[in-house]
């Protein structure tokens, strides 16, 4: 647990959409490379091409091991490798197309990374009947990753630009280090001569589980938000005026709000049923995102932020606890995978469709909004659906599917 903590913890530090380096990409895209505010979701749209893949990685790392293990090998080459990219993308900085293809690359990389580490969520949770508790501690160091994020990512982006993606190099050096030296797993063969066949069976058999495939969707509605994300960060540099730094110190105000939504979380876990807790996250989310009408100076901004960091937390967090839940366990790091890369495609196609409604809207935030408090609120139909074997139960009661 300690381990999956510290991998978390990492990929968000070097996270190229929310870690250290995202504003300085971000101002380097738009006003290094004139992006605009489509471009640039474009942009993000064509990196996130590898996390499209995580279910073919799942598949990969669930049945074939590297250098004879299941897991290790392909944390320890995968972070390594992500850190050699890092290093390489200072040099393509006044290169659109460069750029663009490294930060594919990265993302590939870093997907390699988070794949393995959801097998292992999925395995460690289901078998201690934590989901609840590993899902919190997942979301808790990723508040705290954002934490470290929102402090520095705006001094990044003023005083080392491109150069700060060095930081992300050595930071995922450091971690193929950490999985080097101290997770154990034991050696064995390679994948037998009939694996193939059996892995395609295996991928087939996972098709058929319909309550993964109900906590995915239910994933995909909250997840498909228009209106926030790249919109955002124009109305916050162009229309507002906020410098790096000030962006920088809402993401921090954000991610500490999400830090206390998590430690709120991992007690009422253990309190209170899974779907009472899925219920008071959605109506909170959509509620949470109205607030944001009153967002145009930096004091009301703080306070938003806060907020909505806080309702955020609390409505994901019973979400990846379901998802846990829902994945099984034979499959761990295809069928989370899985999950995760439809979210992805969710939150390419609204930040897309949020940013090219922006545009049409001649830079109004207001009908953003709408959208984005609208579209959360949908999930609330869809909660009295969920499977009753999955949402029942409090953490630790019970079993997951």
């Amino acid at each position: 647990m300690m381990l999956i903590g510290a991998g978390y913890l990492f990929l968000t530090l070097c996270d190229y959409r929310e870690g250290i380096a995202n504003l300085a990409l971000r101002f380097l895209l738009k006003d290094h490379l004139h992006l605009t505010a489509t471009q640039l979701a474009g942009f993000f749209a064509i990196t996130k091409l590898a996390w499209y893949c995580k279910p073919f990685a799942g598949l990969l790392a669930d049945n074939v091991r590297l250098f004879g293990t299941r897991r290790k090998g392909y944390l320890v080459v995968f972070s390594a490798a992500a850190g050699a990219l890092w290093l390489a993308l200072p040099l393509a900085h006044d290169s659109y197309g460069f750029m663009l293809w490294l930060v594919v690359a990265i993302n590939f990389a870093l997907m390699m990374v988070h794949t393995t580490l959801g097998g292992m969520l999925v395995e460690v949770g289901q078998t201690l009947g934590a989901t609840g508790r590993i899902s919190a501690v997942r979301s808790g160091v990723e508040s705290l990753g954002w934490l470290l994020t929102g402090l520095v990512s705006g001094w990044v982006a003023v005083h080392l630009l491109h150069y700060g993606f060095l930081i992300n190099a050595a930071l995922m050096i450091v971690l193929a280090v950490v999985f080097a030296q101290t997770l154990r797993e034991k050696k064995s063969g390679t994948v037998a001569p009939d694996k193939p066949k059996w892995t395609w069976a295996h991928f087939q058999e996972l098709f058929r589980h319909r309550t993964l495939w109900v906590a995915a969707g239910f994933w995909v509605l909250i997840k498909f938000s228009p209106g926030f994300g790249t919109p955002l960060f124009y109305y916050q540099s162009e229309t507002l005026g906020f410098t790096p730094q000030y962006i920088g110190y809402l993401g921090f105000v954000s991610a500490a709000a999400g830090l206390g939504g998590s430690l709120v979380y991992m007690r009422l876990c253990r309190r209170i049923a899974l779907r009472r807790l899925l219920w008071l996250g959605a109506s909170l989310h959509a509620t949470a995102a109205l607030a944001y009408f009153g967002y145009r100076s930096i004091g009301p901004a703080i306070a938003i932020e806060a907020m909505y960091g806080l309702c955020t937390a609390l409505a994901f967090m019973p979400i990846f606890d379901l998802l846990a839940r829902a994945t099984p366990k034979q499959f761990a790091a295809l069928g989370y995978a899985l999950i995760f890369s439809l979210g992805s495609l969710s939150v390419s196609g609204s930040d897309l469709m949020g940013s090219w409604l922006f545009e049409q809207f001649h830079h109004s935030f207001a009908g953003m909004i709408l959208l984005n408090s609208g579209s959360s609120a949908i999930v609330l139909l869809v909660i009295p659906f969920l499977p009753r074997q999955l949402t029942a139960h409090r953490d630790g009661e019970g079993s997951a599917a």
